[in-house]
């Protein structure tokens, strides 16, 4: 890492270094010192108190230049902090806050955020109304997330969480969300891939990355959540509803457990220490939608997180995965099987949960949603039928015929912006089996024409939108079968 940002000497008062087993370095002399309090070592390194054995204090260094037993240690008085007014959006920083690369704003005077603070109060926090867009047809009608919601995505590696978070975190830059990406014990490669996606984008002016990579220093990486998080509540305060990824907590909670052995404290269930759960609970109770000060461009913003979690065979009771779950507002379990089939976004619709996130939809939302899921759990019961060599009456090839057509309508690989109202319309016109005697291609072709005519023409915009006005399902049905020649026309079916 970059040298680091200074903090200012609180005195003359200093301690020794009596041992070294980094990133632990222990001290002794300190009269008076406070848990949490940064330290800064005789060749300008700089480290945080992180715990007190009778008169010897263990302290984290957060680089890897080396201190020598008998070098001296000084006080500052003050906590970890993160230097918010440094963050500029474009830019990639270390937990630290130290600019690595793209773009960079200085400023005169660096104002500090500190790393770990209490979750905002039950006054400041607002109810969540609003949808957040994924840009994913499977998530925005199935498993529909709200604006300031904690949604866990968990699964095995390469079942696509990491794609599937990029995707939203494009989808969400293109609305004028502000969107931190925290990056987490990566490799260097992975992280330039991160960033040049969002560059090859064009939404980098919306973007900013905080980033540890695979060769810093094991308290650096555990701090990187902390960091993304103050960066997110940073621009939060200024008035932006704030994206926050977490990539990934399982990560986190591995290095967090390697420094806490390191220090020998009591080890819990599967050696990690008791607090992980506290350290990740109260990381994640920051998000939310919240009351704004005063001098905010406006009175009401959200901070939705999405944290990342890795599992081992889909297992959702292992100690890390459950504790994410039973803290934050839902999940979506990615499975590798889908993904080998081809599914994009590869989740589980039976195994996830979104708690909140259904209170955002409108009731014709509510009902189709409600409508859909059903249908698709006849569908994959009637699909599994077939693989005991059971005869297919007419009624189940038709069945299979409209879940086939459904599941390649969910399935978003190709990355697509496709608006609420165009969804809708598409899933009524499969539901009504316009498309029974075509190609599955076909269905793609008439959401991308009819999302071409949507954003082209504001009075197909207003005429279309008409339609999700519908109170139920069934009355949206018979709207679109009264105007089918209409819709036909503009999807050229």
């Amino acid at each position: 890492m970059k040298k680091q940002l200074q903090y200012p000497l609180l005195s003359e008062e200093y301690a020794v270094v009596t041992a070294v087993n980094h990133p632990l370095i222990t001290v002794r002399g300190f009269s008076t010192i406070q848990p949490g309090e940064v330290v800064i070592f005789e060749n300008g390194s700089i480290g945080q108190v992180m715990s007190f054995e009778n008169e010897a204090i263990q302290i984290m260094q957060f680089s890897h230049e080396k201190v020598s037993v008998e070098s001296r240690v000084s006080r500052t008085g003050q906590k970890l902090s993160f230097p918010v007014s440094h963050i500029t959006l474009g830019g990639v920083f270390s937990p630290l806050g130290e600019h690595l690369y793209g773009a960079l704003t200085t400023t005169e005077k660096i104002r500090y955020k500190p790393l770990f603070s209490a979750p905002p109060s039950l006054v400041k926090r607002r109810r969540i109304t609003e949808q957040l867009e994924t840009g994913f047809s499977l998530t925005d009608i199935m498993l529909p997330l709200g604006l300031g919601q904690r949604e866990l995505l968990v699964g095995d590696r390469k079942a696509g969480k990491s794609d599937f978070a990029r995707g939203v975190a494009l989808a969400q830059a293109k609305k004028g969300t502000t969107v931190v990406f925290g990056l987490i014990g990566k490799k260097v490669a992975d992280i330039k891939r991160t960033y040049d996606f969002f560059k090859d984008a064009d939404v980098l002016d919306k973007v900013v990355l905080i980033a540890s990579t695979t060769k810093d220093p094991v308290s650096a990486i555990t701090i990187t959540p902390a960091a993304a998080m103050t960066a997110a509540e940073h621009l939060l305060q200024q008035g932006s509803n704030v994206l926050l990824i977490l990539d990934d907590m399982t990560t986190h909670a591995e290095f967090y457990r390697e420094l806490s052995l390191l220090a020998k404290r009591f080890p819990g269930r599967d050696s990690y220490p008791g607090d992980i759960f506290f350290v990740h609970a109260e990381l994640l109770e920051r998000a939310g939608v919240f009351s704004l000060d005063e001098t905010a461009s406006k009175q009401v913003a959200s901070l939705t997180c999405l944290p990342i979690v890795r599992t081992v065979n889909n297992d959702l009771t292992d100690y890390i995965t459950s504790n994410l779950i039973s803290i934050t507002d839902g999940h979506l379990l990615f499975d590798t099987r889908l993904f080998a089939q081809g599914l994009r976004p590869a989740i589980d619709t039976k195994l996830s949960v979104t708690r909140v996130g259904k209170q955002t939809q409108t009731a014709l939302q509510r009902d189709s949603n409600q409508e859909l899921t059903s249908f698709l759990s006849g569908y994959r019961k009637t699909k599994n039928l077939t693989h005991l060599g059971s005869e297919i009456s007419q009624e189940s090839q038709k069945i299979l015929k409209k879940g086939d057509l459904l599941t390649h309508f969910l399935s978003d690989s190709d990355q697509q912006h496709i608006p609420a109202t165009v969804r809708l319309l598409i899933l009524g016109m499969i539901w009504s089996d316009w498309y029974e005697n075509t190609h599955e291609n076909t269905v793609k072709s008439s959401t991308l024409q009819l999302t071409k005519q949507y954003e082209s023409s504001d009075e197909v915009a207003k005429k279309l939108d008409a339609f999700t006005q519908a109170p139920t399902f069934q009355a949206f049905l018979s709207e679109i079968q009264k105007n089918q020649a209409e819709l036909r026309r503009l999807c050229q079916i």
